[in-house]
């Protein structure tokens, strides 16, 4: 089986700012933990991404913009 490559060309700040999206997604995915069954006021106001369900959620719609930015250079 043999591969052929192809050059695609895109903004080095576009990717750069891929990068950062990428990184801050993983970041979030690495340092989520589970909510309480029972939250308290703390956990009431902490961030969204504090926990596997907010992080999971940005991670997909991060994931869904990167893929939509680099698609953007190949269509």
């Amino acid at each position: 089986m043999s591969f052929q490559f192809e050059m695609v060309s895109m903004p080095r700040v576009q990717l750069d700012q891929i990068l950062i999206q990428m990184q801050r997604a993983e970041t979030y995915c690495r340092n989520a933990r589970p909510a309480s069954r029972h939250a308290d006021m703390e956990e009431l106001m902490a961030e969204p991404t504090t926990f596997y369900s907010g992080a999971s959620g940005y991670a997909g719609a991060t994931l869904r913009d990167c893929i939509q930015q680099l698609e953007s250079y190949v269509d």
